[in-house]
């Protein structure tokens, strides 16, 4: 038997605890940033900002999510996959359990876990359910959605924030939409764009509007084969169709842009004013074999096995979360690692 943490709120949290917010934010969590505080509602999703002379000496003292590719298993074989093929899967339920419960108490708001198939992993659902009902971190996975059974989906009901399935040519994702909608679950679809799936952007997101979505999220490429880049007009026509799809369809879609794209989709809202992606800064990445990365598709990995080091890693190795990944696509490489250097233009 494993005894059950306590959450217990860091000492270092009284400063934010003390920040006066308006009445109806209240109960939300509260995450120091630099000079700012947001507040949180892990079941909804909701993020409201703070900023003003109340708040200009908070610092931020945690990531805001870690990404846990928990497994590396997986039930498809899809070629641009970022995850390293050959990384072991060491975590268990409860080794995952005391991890995430730790860098919960450190500050961090949300795990978003994924893989490898977060479904492949054993007790997935009981970890799920225990992370809910023992910490306050908002628990979110990300799934191709062939191992999302009814049964399954009812076992983590109203205990995750939300569910976000991989659109690909070969997992049924009709299905799944179809089922999550009907289930009223909370769920969005991520969606890759290539050139290749370009002349059929609209088409894809009506009917999975038609189909009951009402969050799809584009994903750019990153990783070495170049014909799955979109070349510089390619990015620039997008930005417009995204603009026009996303006025269309107003109140019906939430339209979202992955921060890989950085500056080339400009006048998108953000939450967070800044030029950087915020990889290994916002976020972690930790990965199967117990690794502490800035992103999925980055070189950098850490080893760290407990919350402790995890922290460790994040306070003491910014130089190294802070830069840009080798794989073209990345956002902090200039002209994403995509120009070639006697041109100025597309390689």
């Amino acid at each position: 038997m494993h005894p059950t943490p306590t959450y217990t709120p860091p000492s270092d949290a009284d400063d934010a605890a003390r920040v006066p917010v308006p009445a109806p934010f209240a109960r939300l969590r509260r995450f120091p940033l630099d000079g700012a505080l947001l507040l949180f509602d892990r079941d909804s999703g909701t993020n409201a900002r703070c900023e003003g002379p109340e708040t200009a000496h908070l610092r931020q003292r945690a990531p805001r999510v870690v990404q846990f590719g928990i497994t590396n298993r997986c039930n498809l074989a899809c070629t641009f996959c970022s995850r390293d093929t050959e990384a072991r899967s060491e975590w268990t339920a409860d080794s995952a359990f005391d991890v995430l419960s730790g860098l919960a108490a450190a500050g961090v708001l949300e795990v978003a876990f994924g893989g490898g198939e977060p479904w492949a992993f054993p007790r997935f659902e009981e970890l799920v359910c225990r992370l809910h009902g023992e910490t306050p971190l908002a628990v979110s996975f990300t799934t191709n959605g062939l191992a999302l059974t009814p049964r399954r989906l009812a076992a983590v009901r109203g205990r995750y924030g939300q569910c976000r399935v991989s659109l690909y040519d070969d997992n049924a994702w009709r299905d799944t939409v179809a089922r999550l909608a009907d289930a009223g679950a909370r769920f969005g679809v991520n969606y890759l764009v290539t050139p290749e799936r370009l002349p059929s952007l609209e088409t894809v997101v009506l009917e999975l509007v038609a189909l009951g979505c009402r969050d799809v999220l584009l994903l750019s490429y990153n990783g070495a084969d170049r014909a799955l880049h979109l070349s510089p007009d390619e990015a620039r026509g997008l930005a417009r169709r995204v603009a026009l799809l996303g006025r269309a369809l107003g109140s019906r879609c939430t339209l979202k842009l992955d921060v890989c794209w950085g500056e080339r989709m400009e006048g998108v809202p953000r939450l967070f004013d800044r030029a950087d992606c915020g990889a290994g800064r916002e976020f972690l990445v930790l990965t199967s074999d117990r690794k502490v990365m800035p992103c999925s598709f980055h070189h950098v990995a850490i080893p760290a096995a407990s919350a402790d080091e995890v922290m460790a890693v994040w306070r003491g190795r910014r130089e190294a979360l802070a830069s840009a990944s080798r794989l073209p696509g990345c956002a902090r490489t200039p002209g994403y690692g995509l120009e070639s250097p006697a041109t100025g233009g597309a390689a």
